[in-house]
């Protein structure tokens, strides 16, 4: 709008000028300011009780967007309502993201998908590279099966109790990289764009405070204001990533705004680093 207000105030000066007329002193522009889209994040817990959720709230009708968990709070698992969350925020509408889990794999989960990726089975850092890809590959077909398309998924990085990541360790933390940067390669080779949901202790804990500041973030305040919340805007994320997005909650709802100039649209989608695996195990090209 601004753009097109000086493209009008350009021409009417040079009109004024062929007409004979100087025109007067212009005011100096007020820069805008950015306004923040706001909304809410939701998932399992927003499934009715007969569905395995808790009932909570949906987002009301004022929201202007909706970020939709794709699991059941864990990878290889779906949202029992996800189709019905999916035709809502549709109808409002708004415009709509997407969430999903990560987790080191279990045993079980590790032999089924250690080959399920483009890298070399041979080595365990490729088998657990396949395994983070196999946990992208499972969330897209859920968003398949329940037509939906986000913008952007965000890879949800967070300690999980029933399936805890591994973390006494630099070489366990290293391991714990290798399977979220199997997860980014998984979005990447779908065409999604993909971003980190994450805190950074809990980044710090699981990763070693892995930085990718090519990756988009999503930050949390934890329970906590919208102004704590919008203080994340103005820093750079736990993984050193841009923020986009900031997410504060409270007993009832997640509530999310944007940061800055961020319209909620989708972003490029990135390379996707991994730590260095050893020769073997670099991917394949298909």
């Amino acid at each position: 709008m601004c753009r097109v207000a000086r493209l009008l105030a350009g021409m009417a000066a040079c009109a004024a000028l062929l007409a004979g007329c100087a025109p007067g002193p212009q005011p100096h522009a007020t820069p805008a300011v950015p306004t923040a889209h706001s909304g809410n994040d939701i998932s399992w817990p927003q499934c009715p009780a007969a569905s395995g959720g808790y009932g909570l709230p949906l987002p009301p009708e004022s929201a202007q967007l909706a970020v939709i968990g794709v699991t059941n709070g864990l990878p290889f698992t779906v949202n029992p309502c996800l189709a019905w969350q999916v035709g809502r925020a549709s109808n409002m509408p708004v415009p709509r993201h997407a969430y999903a889990m990560a987790a080191f794999p279990t045993p079980a989960q590790l032999r089924g998908n250690k080959a399920q990726g483009p890298w070399p089975a041979g080595t365990r850092d490729g088998q657990l590279s396949n395994a983070g890809y196999a946990e992208a590959v499972a969330a897209v077909a859920a968003m398949a099966k329940a037509g939906f398309l986000p913008g952007m998924v965000w890879i949800d990085v967070e300690p999980h109790k029933p399936q805890p990541w591994p973390t006494s360790s630099p070489t366990h933390q290293r391991e714990n990289r290798l399977v979220i940067g199997g997860m980014m390669r998984g979005f990447h080779d779908a065409g999604l764009p993909y971003g980190l949901y994450s805190y950074h202790r809990a980044w710090a804990d699981i990763t070693g405070s892995w930085q990718l500041p090519g990756v988009p973030v999503w930050a949390t305040a934890g329970q906590d204001t919208p102004d704590k919340a919008r203080a994340k805007c103005g820093k750079p994320g736990f993984s050193g990533g841009h923020v986009y997005l900031a997410q504060w909650y409270d007993d009832v709802r997640d509530y999310d705004m944007t940061c800055g100039t961020y319209a909620f649209t989708p972003l490029p989608i990135p390379d996707t680093p991994l730590p260095a695996p050893g020769p073997a195990d670099q991917p394949q090209h298909h």
